[in-house]
């Protein structure tokens, strides 16, 4: 099966890749099929590790902590644009 052979990269991308071909004395089309050959190898999911007790003591410090940020961002923005979001509503 023939696929398009165009391939556009990021200009920040670009510039690594041809650094890296350069360093590894690779070409383009060996270097895209090895990427597409171990990208397709890897399994793309997330496994979730049991949390230890210091690091569950963490994670609900920092999610009581959440509510009282949230309050006072949203105070700020109401006190700011509080007439114009009534206005808007």
């Amino acid at each position: 099966m023939t696929k398009a052979r165009t391939v556009r990269l990021s200009k920040n991308l670009e510039e690594a890749v041809e650094l890296f071909m350069k360093k590894n004395n690779i070409n383009f089309n060996t270097l895209v099929n090895l990427a597409v050959k171990e990208y397709i190898g890897k399994p793309h999911t997330i496994v979730l590790q049991p949390l230890n007790h210091d690091q569950r003591e963490e994670a609900e410090s920092e999610a009581n902590k959440r509510p009282k940020k949230f309050k006072r961002a949203l105070s700020k923005v109401n006190n700011k644009y509080g007439k114009a979001l009534k206005k808007l509503t």
